[in-house]
């Protein structure tokens, strides 16, 4: 089974307990209580990891999620325009940030009396490495953890000199080790090896080593400052009128109270485009996903080499997920098994479930053993290893698996349909029906909800209307639990058991646990459902006494329920999240991402100049609202 194989040591037993309880009971699907038999292994890193990948390189994924887990080899392909905001008109140092978008490098350096916007471009593709997550917002909340723990084997930076929250805000020395890690390695040949470390806060961003390589060139260079009004202007930025808050280069985009601010001033009061340039830097970003999908599409200057990734949420770092998953036993009402433990109240059901779907954005590596650390270096070293030696045209004609666009292909097939029948499931335990037509009208759209998701691998008995049992449940389970994943090299015929697949590989068996509960979950509410209806549905509007009626709400609650850990489990937050309307043309979406925050509740103060943190700005994060450029502007 496949999570057997991200047990390790600690862990270890109580997958294997889980596993073995699942072995134990018949695969006999077609009944109303098997649901209740199926229980969901919240301790397994499956989902989470399933999650991060899919993840790759969206805004709003992992805006939502901002604590990354992986280090992934990306490619930027030929022709990509870069953007750099600086005071002068001097070629950068190195290394030095690149913006994806002039409207993120504009809204860093902008609105001063001696902005340059330059325009480079790349002349060939360019291999990169991705730090995933918020991994560019800075701050002591775990963004970071994943590059500190990479250079200096902590989270609060090295020994000597400035260190703890102060060394966080030392962008230029994060960046320099980065570089010179990859030049130590003779990773870093120009057209061959990695020559930018990409990460994300409020857009995506590209450390660029090296300034002199012929992989990049600039396009123009001029000075984008405006004239002053000629009048005072009342706005919200004139709170920064009598301080020095502002960065002095695209790597620095925020200020510390221990640290010496920049020494410069700025009229604010007479600057026309100060406001609005935070809101056209933010709409750069909005515009990668929808008010009614949150998740956002992936950046497209980059793209990801996913052949080869680390994730610590790989067994290989068993130390650290045995902590993780504890804490998350108690946080989350689990059992030592990693079961939730059902609270009482379908009130406080649901609040549970709500928590258990966003439990990924509590995780962070901070745990990890010194072990662990060398086993992150040398898998990184290795993989990067690989990278190098690896031509963009090396993958073409092999069958080489891109994990990423397989975890999008699943999330595209269910993440709607599955919240879809839920609310369905929701409405038809709790409602009422005014009539029996009412009732059957409601079950038939229940029905086939449920059977266009069966469809593409069950085939019905020849006495479906009679049969106590549907014989081809398990052929039905294998043709869904494998329909993303390679084919064996004997494929299986129609009606016949698929072959065992050989070993994908840590994020194949990902995908594989994650398919095999979404099949399992499925298939028992399909089946379960088509039982109802040929015992009260089939031959026509049945006729119900409360009793009666009572039992099958009953039974449609069960279903629900099985939906519902089924979504929590999976963790699809950010694809079932939407604002609290249909956005109007001249409004966007808002969901706070660093440094881009802003005030939505009046229930807290304004957030300033700090890093987002899930456990601090919940409420706004997680209730996403439309806004106007006036109200961006105000706070």
């Amino acid at each position: 089974m496949s999570s057997l194989l991200f047990a390790s040591l600690s862990y270890a037993l109580i997958l294997v307990e889980a596993r073995l309880f699942e072995q134990q009971r018949p695969f006999s699907l077609y009944t109303t209580t098997s649901i209740q038999q199926h229980r969901l292994n919240f301790s397994s890193p499956a989902p989470h990891l399933f999650s991060s990948v899919h993840g790759f390189l969206r805004q709003g994924y992992n805006t939502f999620f901002p604590n990354g887990f992986s280090i992934v080899p990306c490619e930027i392909p030929a022709f990509t325009p870069f953007y750099h905001g600086w005071l002068n008109d001097e070629p950068p140092k190195s290394p030095e940030w690149l913006a994806s978008t002039p409207e993120m490098a504009y809204g860093i350096m902008g609105s001063t009396r001696s902005s340059f916007l330059s325009t480079y471009q790349t002349t060939r593709p360019v291999k990169c490495l991705y730090f995933d997550g918020a991994s560019g917002a800075l701050g002591e909340n775990g963004t970071m953890d994943t590059q500190m723990l990479f250079l200096y084997g902590n989270t609060t930076g090295p020994p000597a000199g400035r260190s703890g929250a102060e060394f966080l805000w030392d962008e230029y020395a994060r960046a320099q080790h980065l570089c010179d890690w990859l030049h130590q390695h003779e990773f870093d040949i120009p057209g061959q090896g990695i020559e930018g470390i990409v990460r994300m806060s409020a857009g995506f961003e590209v450390i660029w080593c090296d300034f002199s390589s012929p992989s990049i060139q600039l396009i123009s260079r001029f000075n984008a400052s405006v004239p002053l009004l000629g009048y005072n202007r009342t706005s919200s930025f004139t709170r920064y009128s009598n301080k020095r808050e502002r960065a002095l280069s695209a790597i620095d985009l925020g200020t510390h109270d221990d640290l010496p601010a920049p020494d410069w001033d700025i009229d604010w009061e007479h600057e026309p485009f100060v406001a609005s340039q935070q809101w056209d830097w933010f709409t750069s970003t909005s515009r990668t996903y929808s008010s009614q999908d949150l998740a956002s599409v992936r950046e497209s200057s980059i793209t990801l080499l996913d052949v080869d990734s680390v994730s610590l949420y790989s067994p290989d770092y068993d130390q650290h997920l045995a902590i993780l998953l504890q804490e998350e036993k108690e946080h989350f009402n689990l059992t030592p098994h990693g079961y939730w433990r059902d609270s009482g109240s379908r009130e406080s059901r649901r609040k549970a479930m709500s928590r258990l779907m966003r439990r990924r954005a509590r995780h962070r590596v901070g745990n990890i053993s010194p072990q662990e650390v060398d086993i992150l270096r040398s898998n990184v070293k290795q993989m990067v290893a690989r990278v190098v030696n690896r031509t963009s045209h090396d993958a073409q004609g092999r069958n080489i698996v891109c994990w990423s666009r397989t975890s999008d292909m699943i999330i595209e097939n269910y993440a709607r349909r599955l919240m879809h029948l839920q609310r369905l499931l929701g409405e038809g335990s709790d409602g009422d029906h005014e009539s029996q037509a009412s009732l059957h009208n409601s079950f038939t759209m229940l029905r086939e909800r449920a059977h266009a998701l069966l469809m593409p691998f069950f085939e019905y008995p020849f006495n479906a209307e009679t049969a106590v049992e549907f014989p081809e449940v398990q052929v039905s389970f294998d043709r869904c639990k494998r329909q993303y994943l390679p084919a064996s090299m004997s494929k299986g015929t129609s009606g016949t058991r698929f072959r065992e697949s050989p070993s994908h590989g840590v994020i194949g068996q990902a995908i594989e646990e994650v398919m095999d509960n979404i099949c399992t979950v499925l298939i028992d509410t399909g089946l379960s459902i088509e039982k109802t209806w040929f015992r009260k549905f089939n031959q026509g509007a049945p006729i119900l006494n409360e009793k009666q009626h009572q039992i099958l709400r009953n039974e449609i609650r069960t279903w629900h329920d099985g939906i519902e850990e089924l979504t929590a489990w999976l963790g699809w937050a950010p694809h079932w999240m939407s604002c609290n309307k249909l956005c109007e043309g001249d409004e966007e979406c808002y969901i706070p991402m660093w440094p881009l925050l802003r005030q939505m509740s009046a229930k807290k103060p304004a957030y300033g100049n700090t890093l987002i943190d899930p456990h601090e700005v919940e409420y706004d994060l997680w209730h996403p609202r439309c806004l106007k450029v006036t109200d961006f502007a105000t706070g």
